[in-house]
C-alpha cells in the first residue's frame, strides 16, 4: 500500500465514521480544534495527520485508532463495535467475580 492509499483510506474512514456518528465537519472541527477545511482536506485524502491529530479525532468520536485503516469494504456500519463489547464484557466478568466471591 502507498503512502497516498494510506491517505485515502484515512480519509475516507474518517469521513465514513463521523457520518455514522452524525457530526458535521463544523461540529469535529470544533472538537479537535482545527478549521472545517483541514477536516475536508483530509477527508478527501489531499492533507496528512499526525499522530496527535490521529488521537483527537478517536476521542472526538469515540472510536479506537485502528478504525480509521479498516478496508474500504468493511462494513463498520452493520458490524458491532468489538472493543466496546470486549470492554463491557470484561466489566460484567469482574461485576460477577467480586458478586460472588471469586478470584
Amino acid at each position: 500500500m502507498t503512502e497516498l492509499e494510506v491517505r485515502d483510506l484515512f480519509g475516507y474512514n474518517l469521513k465514513r465514521i463521523r457520518k455514522l456518528r452524525n457530526v458535521s465537519q463544523m461540529q469535529l472541527a470544533d472538537k479537535v480544534d482545527m478549521h472545517f477545511t483541514f477536516i475536508n482536506a483530509i477527508e478527501n485524502g489531499k492533507k496528512w495527520v499526525s499522530p496527535e491529530s490521529i488521537a483527537k479525532f478517536t476521542e472526538a468520536l469515540e472510536i479506537e485508532a485502528y478504525q480509521f485503516f479498516l478496508p474500504k469494504d468493511y462494513k463498520l456500519e452493520d458490524s458491532p463495535d468489538i472493543v466496546s463489547f470486549a470492554k463491557d464484557l470484561s466489566e460484567n466478568f469482574q461485576l460477577i467475580k467480586s458478586r460472588y466471591g471469586l478470584r
